[in-house]
């Protein structure tokens, strides 16, 4: 299903709070960094082709800015490149995602609980408005924008753990695996199980809990982890 960059960017900038697009010497960059985060929050499925005309559209700019950050992104492994030089989203093979899974599980509850003694309490408020968000969604069973908020989340607590080196190495990660998560079964998307998840930790982060706060993060990621290895075990 093709997905409008704008509307989606539009959708999630109250949360991510997105600068737009202004011209200037800084234009790939800018392009780069609206597809970077698209990626990143699974905006596109796996495969589905992604084209420097939809983005120039999209974004309102011209060819060449487009094209340079598709290719930079290619470069990084968060696009795929077909011999006729078509770009899409990142496929990952099985044991791909296996990989970049256990990693993940390793390391995203240690910014859980580097962040759980440290985080504001506006940032706490921001995460309960995102996961309330992120209810609704799910309950008018708009899907896309579950998987955008459930992304905003994570990557907000994350980024709540004021640990550039280990949030640099958990962005990379999500840049490769993004598209993804799009594979959750449509049972589990219509489930509140992450949004319970995210309720436990925002209590374990006001109670400024490190080992709860780690331990229902790595909750959370195995249960989402074990429904998309079924995906890919039964095509289900």
């Amino acid at each position: 299903m093709a997905v409008h960059l704008e509307q989606m960017l539009q959708a999630a900038a109250p949360v991510s709070d997105l600068p737009t697009i202004e011209r200037g010497s800084t234009l790939t960059e800018q392009v780069y960094d609206r597809l970077r985060h698209g990626l990143l929050v699974g905006m596109w499925d796996p495969g589905e082709k992604i084209t420097a005309r939809r983005i120039c559209k999209d974004l309102g700019v011209s060819l060449t800015p487009a094209r340079e950050a598709m290719v930079r992104l290619a470069n990084e492994g968060a696009l795929d490149v077909a011999l006729n030089r078509t770009f899409s989203a990142a496929t990952l093979t099985l044991a791909e995602y296996r990989e970049i899974a256990k990693i993940r599980i390793a390391l995203e509850p240690l910014a859980a609980e580097a962040a759980a003694p440290r985080i504001e309490k506006a940032q706490i408020q921001q995460l309960e408005k995102v996961n309330e968000a992120l209810a609704a969604a799910i309950g008018e069973e708009r899907f896309r924008d579950a998987l955008l908020l459930d992304s905003e989340f994570h990557l907000t607590l994350y980024r709540a753990s004021d640990q550039p080196t280990l949030m640099g190495i958990i962005d990379r990660l999500w840049l490769r695996a993004g598209p993804t998560r799009n594979r959750l079964s449509h049972n589990y998307r219509r489930s509140l199980a992450g949004y319970e998840n995210h309720k436990a930790v925002i209590a374990a982060l006001r109670a400024q809990d490190p080992v709860q706060a780690r331990a229902v993060i790595t909750r959370d990621l195995v249960d989402g982890t074990r429904r998309i290895i079924a995906h890919f075990e039964t095509g289900e």
